[in-house]
């Protein structure tokens, strides 16, 4: 081979790619989901600094689910709100409840 010249040589590569394929859904977030939050919140014994750590989400977030009314409709900001049922599982978990207690007014307490 000269100086300049390239030699052509083809590589197969083999790979394997995983993809998590985990539905993703959203649902509207409205005052009576707020106060239900913040009731259930309260009864487990949560402040909201506690509640963010066990979360794993800024306190300033759970501030804005429980007083939507304060972020909403503002310049620069959405008209409505929406929470992952990731994040609703996670709050579900940690005070103990059903993801529909957030989502509609069920009392699961036997």
């Amino acid at each position: 081979m000269s100086t300049g010249e390239r030699s052509k040589s083809k590589i197969k590569v083999k790979m394997n790619i995983i993809v998590d394929v985990t539905p993703i859904a959203a649902f509207r977030w409205n005052e009576e989901n707020a106060q239900k939050l913040r009731e259930l919140r309260e009864k487990a014994g949560y402040s909201r600094q506690k509640l963010s750590e066990e979360v794993g989400v800024s306190v300033a977030y759970i501030q804005q689910l429980e007083t939507p009314h304060v972020f909403l409709k503002k310049p620069k900001k959405p008209d409505q709100m929406t929470v992952s049922t990731e994040i609703l599982e996670k709050l579900c978990a940690a005070l103990n409840g059903e993801i529909t207690a957030l989502i509609w007014d069920v009392d699961y307490e036997a």
